[in-house]
């Protein structure tokens, strides 16, 4: 046996190496046994210097510098995700700092070394309005030099929108341009983020290890272990709650269709306060799906390879995937597919892509490019079946096992067929009273009412966008909340269209709300909107905001939001007396102090 000195002098290594010679296997087994319980029951002993002076370096190489995560977020969304990466890290011995990008200072960036951006995309590929100051300052002109920042984003979008994941791909570019190493791809995650955004934090965190040290330890990879949510039910494995109730809100002859569901959480553990989504899966209709299958020359009965493993293609079309809406994804694959010239050119072009989505579905993809598709290469052309998110009209401490969900069911005609919408006439058309639905519930950290019960509110919420207001009427009156409240509602007709009319009239009476304003658009010539209530009482939401009042909008992203955000502009110079810059000013502060809250779509 050749003995290494180890950690003893030439005289006890000669010693023990005479000893050791000539033993058997079981014999230095036995040895073995002994010397571990003389180590279990032995005083601690402190390294040589030596020793000492050998491990530092190590231990420091295998550690990577600090790590900064800065996250934008509009839902809460890419916020717990900071968070979990944090945590993450810190397990594996990373020193990290979280900050949102509503309160960073642009000019700090200089000084991060190691930087994860995770960011969501808002509206029509805007940045959310959280990360609206840092996201100018990398494309101005003061942002700095980086070429010694390494940095990797994830983002978050929707890829039903033509800007999917766009302010990710922005930051991207940005920080890349400013000399910043990417050490890591962008990751672009859909709707259903968890498994991309899981394998990003995976990767991302073995490469910062590997660009910290050359040492065999930090080459290892890093095994990732994702924090469980605490529910047993989530988006990935979501409940199958029971209808309760099905209720038709707008009365007879009304242009418009909104349903009222309670759904029954018993057993689920699912919990939610006022603000946060609803996600609900649907499913394709029987005659569209027929109509695919007519298009593509399929029967339904071939086996395909789908996210959700083995199935035949019928079942895969009912349940696993959309056909409608269409989205530039879907066209993408289906133009590599065919080659076709047609698709292509209007690849290269963002408004003409948005004019050909407009109205469309697969169906009239497939009949207007025709092509002989395999089962496999339908299934490879089709957008995963994504959860729709319902902003819940309920407080839960006040229903308790309940959730219930105010939706506008959509049907439209285009290109000669009458279309619908994916998930809302599932709930109108193909389940009933006692049937189960898919849901799970989506946190929305970022819509949420005044820890200060005494602190006023103003709610802008036209049509379904009144919905988690109910919410909030409903904790306000449990909690026995005596702060103000201010509704502004708006639909098409008042005799037709005044959803929940009774229980906003209960409301006021019982003072839980202290002040309502409505505006019904086709009951006059010239149409009424809810800004226009809000511009006919500037002095007075001026006033609710000079006390502190929070100011909530839920609703349409492309129109509404915007006209209520102009209204409180104009609003905040003429009563406020001060320059349209100083109103920006003054909104800007609303919105980073969390007093400016919007959920819109």
């Amino acid at each position: 046996m050749d003995l290494k000195k180890g950690p003893f002098n030439d005289k006890q290594a000669e010693k023990l190496q005479d000893a050791l010679s000539g033993l058997d296997s079981g014999q230095l087994q036995w040895l073995s046994g002994y010397f571990s319980g003389i180590i279990q029951n032995a005083p601690a002993v402190s390294a040589t210097p030596q020793q000492q002076n050998t491990a530092a370096p190590q231990a420091a190489a295998s550690t990577p510098q600090k790590l900064h995560i800065l996250f934008g977020s509009h839902t809460g969304n890419s916020e717990g995700l900071a968070e979990n990466l944090a945590t993450l890290a810190k397990e594996k011995g990373i020193e990290t700092e979280v900050s949102d990008m509503a309160s960073f200072k642009g000019r700090n960036l200089k000084k991060i070394d190691n930087l994860a951006v995770i960011v969501s995309t808002h509206g029509l590929g805007e940045p959310p309005v959280q990360a609206e100051d840092l996201y100018n300052f990398i494309h101005s002109k003061k942002a700095p030099d980086l070429s010694h920042m390494k940095f990797s984003v994830l983002a978050l979008g929707d890829s039903s929108y033509v800007d999917f994941c766009q302010t990710g791909k922005d930051f991207d570019i940005a920080l890349e341009k400013l000399g910043a190493q990417r050490i890591g791809p962008r990751q672009d995650c859909d709707v259903d983020y968890e498994e991309d955004a899981e394998a990003w934090q995976d990767s991302f965190l073995n490469a910062l290890a590997q660009s910290s040290s050359q040492g065999a330890e930090a080459e290892a990879p890093v095994e990732v272990a994702v924090p469980k949510a605490a529910a047993k039910f989530s988006r990935k494995n979501p409940f199958e709650a029971t209808i309760l109730e099905k209720i038709e809100l707008n009365g007879r002859g009304s242009s418009k269709e909104t349903i009222h569901l309670e759904l029954d959480l018993e057993g689920s553990g699912l919990t939610y306060e006022p603000g946060d989504a609803l996600g609900v899966y649907g499913a394709n209709s029987e005659y569209l799906i027929g109509e695919v299958l007519k298009a593509t020359k399929l029967s339904g009965n071939e086996q395909v390879e789908t996210h959700q493993g083995k199935k035949n293609l019928l079942e895969a079309l009912t349940y696993d995937y959309e056909l409608t809406p269409l989205s530039k994804l879907s066209i993408t694959k289906y133009a590599e597919l065919t080659e076709s010239k047609k698709l292509k050119e209007i690849l290269s072009d963002n408004k003409e892509i948005q004019d050909y989505l407009l109205g469309r579905d697969v169906l009239d993809l497939i009949q207007e490019e025709p092509y002989e598709l395999k089962p496999d290469e339908l299934i490879s052309v089709l957008r995963k079946n994504t959860p729709r998110m319902y902003s819940i009209a309920s407080s839960q401490q006040a229903v308790e096992d309940e959730v219930h969900l105010l939706v506008s069911v959509v049907r439209y005609e285009a290109f000669g067929r009458n279309k619908e919408g994916h998930c809302s006439t599932t709930l109108a058309d193909r389940l009933k009273v006692d049937d189960k639905v898919k849901v799970f519930v989506d946190k929305n950290s970022r819509f949420k009412l005044p820890q200060d019960p005494e602190v006023p509110v103003i709610m802008v919420g036209p049509g379904t966008g009144v919905a988690p207001f109910r919410a909030f009427m409903q904790h306000k009156e449990v909690a026995e909340n005596k702060g103000k409240s201010w509704l502004f509602f708006g639909d098409r007709n008042f005799r037709t269209d005044f959803l929940y009319q009774t229980e906003w009239q209960q409301y006021l009476n019982e003072g839980v709300l202290t002040k309502a304003d409505v505006a019904f658009s086709r009951d006059q010539e010239e149409k009424q909107y809810v800004q226009h209530r809000m511009l006919e009482n500037g002095k007075e939401l001026y006033d609710w905001l000079e006390q502190g009042a929070h100011f909530y909008v839920c609703g349409d992203a492309t129109s509404m939001a915007k006209d209520v955000d102009n209204a409180l502009r104009e609003i905040i110079q003429q009563q406020g007396g001060v320059t349209p810059e100083k109103a920006e000013e003054y909104i800007k502060y609303l919105q980073v102090s969390k007093r400016y809250q919007t959920d819109i779509y």
